[in-house]
């Protein structure tokens, strides 16, 4: 009888296990974001002298992810709405528009730490292009600088 109670148990903790791993809450997906800052610095110059939307894009999921990368800022800013309307559980984003000489510094308690598949920045130039840019390094200090025409992002820790 105690091994038939023995047997029961381990029956019992695998399943246990088994739906823990299944809800996800022991193996959570993606890679936490952990900013120390994020700075937007638009050059005197930037987009030909025009104001420059952008927008960090946190993509949650991978079947987003393959689909927000195909887009071109333009079309981002076209559709942003849309896509969070109809999959909020799959992105999110935070909003700037920056004009010619401005930084900002947002502190990382704006950001928060999601788990995420991929964060990218959009810029809404007035010049055609892709206009998008991947983060790799989620963590340190992330800084975005707006030139004439083109952005880069870089990452410091």
């Amino acid at each position: 009888m105690n091994r038939t109670s023995t047997f029961f148990r381990w029956i019992a903790a695998a399943l246990l296990v088994a739906q823990l791993a299944a809800c996800g809450s022991l193996f959570p997906k993606g890679t936490r974001v952990d900013w120390s800052e994020l700075t937007l610095s638009a050059a005197p110059n930037a987009n030909q002298n025009s104001p420059v939307a952008v927008d960090v894009v946190m993509v949650l999921d991978e079947a987003m992810l393959a689909r927000v990368t195909e887009l071109t800022a333009a079309k981002w800013f076209g559709a942003r709405a849309d896509l969070q309307k109809t999959f909020p559980q799959s992105l999110s984003y935070l909003s700037w528009e920056l004009v010619p000489g401005q930084t900002i510094r947002v502190p990382s308690s704006a950001i928060g730490s999601p788990r995420v598949a991929a964060v990218l920045v959009f810029a809404n130039y007035t010049t055609p292009g892709a206009n998008r840019v991947r983060v790799e390094d989620l963590k340190g200090a992330v800084v975005a600088r707006f030139d004439i025409q083109s952005f880069d992002v870089s990452t410091t820790r």
